[in-house]
């Protein structure tokens, strides 16, 4: 709660307790000049009298403290007591591609990458997002949808079905059920489907960018890229060119690097300045704990470019004060009445 014109009220309060300062004043005056009125003595002995006085005493407190309320109350009002909250506006024209590279040393990132963004899900209103693994070859996990049950259950069931050691496994340092293998193999069936070659990233990245749809229409386009960028094989595009097939579509690029076991400097030099290039930005991290903070980064950029900035809502709660000022009204002109 907060009180957006705090210094009416003030103003109105220093007012009512002048007002209250002067009349006590003057009755202190007027009881140091009473008047005396001869032989009323006996009034004082008189039963009826005793309790009308009684009563005027009573009414006059009881009089004060209803005006005192209402002067709090009116106050409060002219004040404008109001409760406020942050809201970001909503992304329903967002379309999202999750573009991950699966081949055997991403697996600790895409698996994290998968259980934030399920988790992102629950915010969402309206975006469209859609999931593209690829290795040698690339598959579609679902394409750009809304339905986020849907969405929801793919992200949580892929995260959990790569969270697996391919190399520790074939090496025999990690063991699995044969649940876990067939879990695993489902998952990234479709992805290997050239021989003697991997992590394909150009042509995976070109076949992100073939998920996006509606490109007439006037909307936001991104697509999260996760890859070592370790090419074991020969693709069709170079990485600029899958680069600029998401530019002529508009979409931004936004890519997770997460360091190279194998490939020298040249990965990451390559991967960042390719995404610069082409408008996009830049993550890199070895540690899989830091990807829900660099997708949170991700969201605040895309809001950023969306020119979508937070903005404070501000909604009047007058009910209580208005109440309190009607009683006080109410409660003045009914205790001025028996007075009189």
């Amino acid at each position: 709660m907060v009180m957006i014109l705090w210094w009416v009220t003030l103003v109105l309060l220093v007012a009512g307790i002048a007002v209250w300062g002067i009349s006590f004043w003057n009755r202190r005056s007027v009881r140091r000049s009473p008047v005396v009125v001869a032989n009323s003595e006996f009034l004082d002995r008189i039963p009826s009298f005793s309790r009308t006085q009684g009563l005027a005493r009573l009414l006059r407190v009881l009089l004060v403290v209803v005006a005192v309320l209402g002067l709090v109350g009116s106050s409060v009002l002219a004040g404008r007591v109001a409760t406020e909250r942050i809201q970001t506006p909503t992304f329903a024209t967002r379309d999202i591609v999750l573009c991950l590279d699966v081949s055997g040393s991403m697996y600790e990132y895409d698996t994290e990458i998968l259980k934030t963004f399920a988790e992102l899900t629950d915010s969402f209103e309206g975006e469209r997002v859609a999931l593209s693994i690829f290795n040698s070859t690339s598959r579609t996990v679902f394409p750009l949808t809304n339905d986020y049950d849907l969405v929801k259950r793919e992200l949580a069931a892929g995260s959990e079905a790569i969270d697996f050691d391919e190399q520790g496994y074939r090496a025999g340092s990690r063991d699995y059920s044969d649940d876990k293998v067939r879990q695993y193999v489902d998952f990234i069936q479709g992805t290997r489907g050239v021989d003697d070659q991997a992590s394909i990233v150009p042509d995976g990245v070109a076949a992100c960018g073939q998920l996006f749809d509606q490109g007439a229409e006037d909307r936001s386009r991104s697509v999260i890229l996760a890859t070592d960028n370790e090419v074991n094989g020969e693709p069709i595009f170079s990485l600029d060119e899958a680069a600029a097939s998401l530019e002529r579509r508009d979409a931004t690029l936004y890519t997770f690097y997460p360091g190279a076991y194998e490939c020298a400097r040249t990965c990451a030099d390559e991967l960042e300045k390719v995404t610069a290039d082409h408008g996009g930005h830049f993550y890199s991290s070895s540690d899989p704990d830091a990807i829900p903070s660099i997708l949170a980064s991700i969201q605040r950029e895309q809001a950023q470019e969306m020119g979508a900035t937070p903005t404070v809502l501000r909604t009047d709660q007058p009910l209580v004060a208005f109440l309190l000022t009607f009683a006080a009204l109410v409660g003045i002109v009914l205790v001025g009445w028996r007075s009189r």
